[in-house]
């Protein structure tokens, strides 16, 4: 525990400093933010979106927003059901999540349910690809994922409330109460969803059938609290409590289903942020618990399992110059877990780590390094570096690279489940490269983006000789590479506002070591991995009118039942209305999913909703003081 109390001296021994005169030049208002060191790593391909973008979703999931402008496939098995992403050819613990700076992923699976993140319980989203582990440490391989919290930007208070009602029993309703004075601000967020997703889908055979046994609700309730008594000091307290009790519908092979699943969690943390005219120190401190209480009373099962997560993170970045930035810092984890495939053993997992990061500008060119060095229990992890520079070839176009070594731990189920778990297990570790232009000229911006990837001692669960049970091991290798492109514009004609972008990704992710069980050959995709991925957007408006339309476009993937999913495209439009008065906004809009009612399926056996509206109402009051 040496380093946690490491951390938690330093994270009590600045407090303190809130109180502590000093002569340093005020600065505008300070938010909790992430380094910039290491969310706008030089040489990656990031997308942004603050509060207005994210607005535009309000209803929706972060599945939504990261697939339909992001281009990234979310393996989904449904309605409400779980979710994960594929970045890039990774599987799903290949996507590193950070709250306000703490990971969320989970340590006994490694991965995030991206089903219950509900988009209004952030103000922003970053999407970093490639891997950054030298940066966010284990999991970071295929790409990293960056919630933000912040408080108002101006001294008043606002208020909203939304409704929304759809197809299939579904209901949304959401809250939110924010408040900022001269030292003080706080935000209230609550959240609420239930649809029964009864809807109809047709068989391989041509026999059509309802959907039973999938409703499902939802609720979450999030505060925050900041003080700031110094425009460069803030101390900032998060609370999240969240709910998700789903009933899980059967499989088309099947004609009734009792299981169901019970999610719950409270994430807790506490961030102090310090800025001075040579740099910005921050510290983080969180405690997350998570419970998952599944149940099948058709074989009299139920399976109990939840964790918690002790981390502290300390940080500091300074300015040595006007072209060098220096930053360094700690990371310190704690997680234990309880589950019946543990028989009755509580295993813990401690993970300490040193990372910095060293970025130089020369006129136009900047180059970035970062280091990471991390230990888990008793065992060191490799140095992990990466590297990256971009600059400009003209006036308009510009070049960018970074080439970097990347890692994932086992998991505690991977390391620890009975029967199967595997304590010899190493490291998922390999190298990333990758290599783009960006060109932009007025209203018109095009990137496109090559990246190499090989992972090795890639961890599976499958049979081995001499085992009648399925085992943990780090049975292969897999090579990842490809090719994104993005070309957006923004134009006016007369009053009409016009906005557009395309995406287009080919991903060619496949294993370099023939399997026997699961049955993968040699050179073979990696099940639940489109080669291509595409998607459009376009978005007219005047005044107050907005219509939005998006389209994507997903390949065919192989599955685990050695079948082909055929690919499928997709529609989605929203048209919105909105009236301001004094200082009241009144939104009005109505949304069309599965616009051209496709008949599909993400995961095999799992049947996708086809066309479903909803309608909605978002009215918000504004006060500055």
């Amino acid at each position: 525990m040496r380093q946690l109390l490491i951390l938690l001296l330093s994270f009590s021994y600045a407090v303190p400093l809130l109180a502590q005169p000093d002569t340093a030049v005020l600065l505008p208002t300070a938010e909790i933010t992430t380094s910039p060191l290491r969310a706008n790593f030089t040489g990656s391909q990031e997308q942004r979106w603050d509060s207005t973008d994210v607005n535009r979703y309000a209803g929706y999931y972060l599945t939504d927003l990261l697939e339909r402008e992001g281009g990234i496939f979310i393996k989904n098995y449904g309605g409400g059901s779980i979710a994960t992403t594929s970045i890039r050819g990774g599987s799903a613990g290949h996507t590193a999540v950070t709250w306000n700076g703490l990971p969320l992923q989970s340590p006994m699976l490694g991965q995030l349910d991206f089903s219950l993140l509900p988009l209004a319980f952030v103000d922003g989203v970053n999407l970093q690809r490639g891997g950054g582990s030298a940066a966010w440490g284990s999991g970071a391989i295929g790409g990293t994922v960056g919630l933000r919290n912040t408080p108002l930007s101006y001294r008043g208070m606002e208020a909203g409330a939304q409704t929304m009602l759809g197809s299939f029993g579904f209901q949304d309703h959401q809250a939110r109460a924010r408040y900022r004075g001269e030292q003080w601000a706080f935000n209230t967020r609550l959240f609420r969803r239930s649809a029964d997703n009864d809807f109809s889908y047709r068989l391989d055979s041509g026999e059509e059938r309802q959907q039973t046994h999938a409703d499902f609700r939802q609720q979450a309730i999030m505060q925050e609290v900041y003080w700031q008594p110094r425009p460069d000091r803030q101390l900032a307290a998060f609370a999240w409590w969240q709910t998700s009790d789903r009933n899980i519908p059967p499989l088309t092979t099947q004609t009734r289903s009792q299981a169901l699943q019970l999610d719950t969690f409270l994430r807790t943390a506490l961030h102090y942020q310090q800025r001075s005219k040579h740099g910005v120190f921050n510290a983080r401190l969180g405690w997350f618990r998570e419970a998952i209480d599944y149940r099948d009373d058709a074989i009299l099962l139920r399976a109990l399992s939840h964790f918690h997560t002790l981390m502290g993170e300390v940080e500091h970045q300074w300015a040595l110059s006007a072209d060098l930035e220096l930053q360094a810092g700690l990371f310190y984890n704690w997680a234990t877990a309880t589950a019946d495939g543990y028989r009755g053993e509580q295993p813990e997992q401690q993970r300490a780590a040193a990372f910095a990061s060293l970025r130089k500008e020369w006129n136009a060119l900047r180059v970035q390094l970062s280091l990471r060095q991390e230990r888990v229990d008793e065992n060191w992890v490799p140095i992990v570096p990466a590297l990256g520079a971009n600059g400009p070839i003209t006036s308009n176009l510009s070049w960018q690279a970074k080439i970097s070594r990347n890692y994932r731990i086992p998991t505690l189920n991977d390391l620890y489940w009975l029967p199967g778990g595997n304590p010899d297990l190493l490291p998922e570790i390999g190298w990333s490269a990758e290599g783009g232009l960006n060109w932009q000229k007025e209203a018109w911006s095009y990137t496109v983006t090559g990246f190499h990837r090989r992972i090795d001692d890639w961890i599976m669960w499958g049979l081995t000789e001499g085992q009648n049970f399925w085992s943990a091991n780090n049975l292969t290798e897999v090579w990842s590479r490809g090719l994104e492109q993005r070309l957006s514009c923004r134009f006016t004609t007369g009053e009409w506002q016009w906005e557009g972008q395309i995406g287009y990704d080919y991903i060619r992710s496949t294993n370099e070591i023939a399997i026997q069980q699961p049955r993968i050959a040699e050179g073979e995709q990696l099940a639940y991995t489109p080669e291509h991925l595409g998607f459009a957007r376009i978005s007219v408006s005047k005044d107050a009118l907005q219509f939005t339309y998006q389209h994507r476009l997903t390949s065919a993937v192989q599955t685990l039942n050695d079948t082909e999913l055929p690919g499928y495209h997709l529609g989605f439009a929203q048209l919105q209305y909105q009236l301001n008065w004094q200082k009241f906004t009144l939104q009005a809009f109505g949304r069309a999913d599965n616009l051209w009612d496709a008949s599909y399926r993400i995961v095999d056996r799992r049947p996708m909703p086809g066309r479903s509206f909803q309608l909605g109402i978002n009215l918000f009051f504004k006060h500055k003081h």
